[in-house]
């Protein structure tokens, strides 16, 4: 690499300084940027990926060629795709470390615009280098660019409504400032989400005098913010007042690695733990108040001591529509809401008295509070609890046992897989009916671990996610994915072959979107065009199912195949996968129409048309707008 050295300034002020293009600057600053928390220091960018077209292959694709040596570059084959491997692996990473994900001008960058928002939806850190239209005019009107009458106007502006950082450089100069700030966002705990900066394909290319400090090792410091005191005290009174506490725990506890506090606190004052799709598997299985999710995706005895709670502690978690059942589920009238949370909008959530704080210190500081104020287990509570569970076991476990012989349900189908992943082990889901699945019935004894993506339940998220969790020194990694999800973007499978991972993909075929089948017959009294069906004789999609051959797609994309349609079958291709070190698909053949067991408690508002002709869409309606009368409620 040839940089030049230059001295700027005037007098006093002369530094030194490097001529490199904005390329070629880009990748030397990323190199050198680590982040530090509880003593220990890691890149934080650890990867980098992309895909090179005109606008970033001569600007971009040169300077990590150039200068980017030291991050390992990873090629994807769908833009949208990258940035879900980031996701995951900033996800492994407990969101200190994560990619950088580039893009070429026109489709390419606008192919990015799903994952970016999925990652500022999830709230997990992930950098974006968009390609933008010429800086310079000369040219005219160049090969996909936007035609607007505001002339700065560019494909690339779409992703400023879906980044939580975004910055269009146009000049060189502009490079400095910027990165600063996208690094600092990207560090933030409570900022997190995608940064994105749209470099215009020309300037990529062009030279730039950067300060040499400016390419000097640097350690973002990841603050554990700890909480004010007052705030620790009256969350501390709430839970001596109460008599029926329960806590939520979401992704912010996995983020701040607090899993130990939690259990600590929670067998301390005897208050049973429930979880979110994000926070599933952050308090241990083994222990007595492991009830497991809450939710439209809970099972029973978490959301019946959900009903029953009359003091909701909420840690790290969005509190979305999907955990409080569409404000219908925390039904005792005289129920209070607490919350520990590191960004302050969470924290007043359904009226909740706030603790701004770390997860993992907000915790600490309310465990000696609530000693302090004479906190005890309430005997009563904890029997309920312990009847609330027996009756959802009772209840769920005859109907995971599949019949020998037999075409499996999905959730048998699941539960064979749980039973076979090793200890330690991960298991990814994502849209679809699989990650309520999981969510309600997985396991998580023996260490088995649950990454679920639901806060923007994206189809496709899942293979590339696993990719990201192996990349992010993750083992025993099995991807859930249903046929509809998996038709969508099979190549991923090509990239985890190619890489020679270790990693075990789950095709479910239940021939068509069954959940949203599901939903429409809940919602309408019928369902329409959800099933992979041909057309029958009257031209409708009502014809025999699609002959679509997975195994096949699969082996073709460098995947050893295994095929089950029943029990005994399964478990034979499991084991086999498992033994062999590289990249294994089981397709799995399942009732297309046997959902798992239901719970109660499980609201979710989804609307009904207001007017149809069809008298049970009417019957529907009202009997969604008495539900929806009785139960939903402000929580002010």
């Amino acid at each position: 690499m040839i940089a030049h050295q230059k001295m700027f300034g005037d007098g006093e002020n002369m530094v030194k300084a490097i001529q490199l293009t904005v390329g070629q600057a880009i990748a030397r600053f990323l190199s050198a940027q680590w982040t530090e928390r509880d003593g220990v220091e890691r890149p934080l960018i650890a990867r980098a990926c992309g895909i090179f077209g005109h606008g970033n292959l001569s600007g971009v694709g040169q300077g990590f060629a150039e200068c980017g040596s030291s991050i390992p570059f990873h090629q994807p084959f769908h833009e949208q795709s990258m940035l879900h491997t980031a996701i995951a692996y900033s996800r492994g990473q407990r969101r200190l470390s994560t990619y950088v994900c580039t893009a070429s001008v026109g489709p390419g960058t606008a192919n990015m615009y799903t994952g970016v928002a999925s990652a500022t939806v999830q709230r997990v850190p992930v950098l974006v280098l968009a390609s933008d239209h010429y800086g310079a005019r000369r040219q005219g009107v160049v090969l996909q660019q936007l035609e607007s009458p505001q002339y700065d106007l560019s494909v690339a502006d779409g992703l400023r409504t879906v980044s939580v950082f975004f910055d269009k450089i146009t000049r060189p100069e502009q490079l400095v400032p910027s990165l600063m700030e996208a690094m600092r966002v990207l560090t933030s705990p409570s900022e997190a989400g995608a940064v994105t900066l749209s470099i215009c394909q020309d300037v990529q290319c062009e030279v730039g005098l950067f300060p040499e400090e400016f390419f000097e090792k640097r350690v973002w410091r990841i603050e554990r913010r700890v909480p004010e005191a007052a705030q620790v005290g009256r969350v501390a009174q709430l839970l001596k007042a109460a008599r029926k506490p329960l806590i939520i725990s979401g992704g912010g506890v996995y983020y701040s690695e607090a899993e130990a506090e939690l259990v600590s606190f929670a067998e301390r004052f005897g208050i049973p733990v429930v979880e979110t799709v994000a926070g599933r598997s952050t308090m241990p299985g083994e222990s007595e108040f492991a009830v497991g999710a809450v939710g439209i995706a809970g099972n029973l005895a978490a959301n019946e001591l959900a009903t029953q709670a009359d003091l909701v502690l909420a840690i790290g978690t969005r509190l979305t529509d999907v955990v409080t059942c569409s404000q219908t589920l925390f039904q005792n009238k005289d129920v209070k809401f607490a919350s520990i949370n590191i960004t302050g909008r969470d924290t007043i959530k359904l009226g909740a008295e706030p603790i701004v704080a770390d997860a993992r210190e907000g915790l600490a500081a309310l465990s000696a509070a609530a000693a302090e104020a004479g906190v005890v287990p309430q005997p009563a509570w904890r029997e309920e609890m312990i009847k609330a569970v027996r009756d959802w076991t009772e209840l769920a476990e005859p109907t995971l046992v599949a019949k020998p012989g037999a075409l499996m349900a999905q959730a048998q189908a699941l539960s064979i897989v749980n039973q076979a992943a090793r200890p330690n082990s991960y298991v990814v889901g994502a849209a679809g009916s699989l990650p309520g699945d999981i969510a309600k019935l997985w396991d998580t004894r023996d260490g088995k671990k649950v990454h679920l993506e639901f806060g923007f339940s994206c189809m496709t998220y899942e293979i590339p996610a696993g990719i990201g969790l192996v990349q992010a020194g993750q083992e025993n990694v099995y991807v859930m994915i249903g046929d509809g999800t998996y038709l969508m973007n099979p190549n991923d499978l090509l990239v985890a072959a190619r890489e020679r991972l270790k990693l075990t993909v789950c095709v479910f075929v239940n021939h068509g979107y069954q959940i949203i089948r599901d939903l429409q017959v809940l919602t309408t009294g019928s369902s329409f065009s959800t099933e992979f069906r041909g057309r029958d004789n009257a031209g409708q999609l009502n014809g025999a199912y699609l002959d679509i051959d997975i195994a096949k797609n699969a082996e073709s994309l460098g995947a050893r195949v295994h095929r089950a349609a029943t029990p005994e079958e399964l478990k034979e291709a499991l084991a086999a996968a498992d033994a062999d070190p590289g990249l294994n698909v089981v397709v799995i053949e399942v009732d297309p129409h046997k959902m798992s067991v239901g719970t109660k408690h499980s609201f979710w508002d989804i609307a009904p048309p207001e007017m149809s002709a069809d008298p049970a869409a009417q019957e529907i309606r009202r009997n969604y707008e008495k539900r929806r009368d009785e139960l939903q409620r402000h929580h002010l």
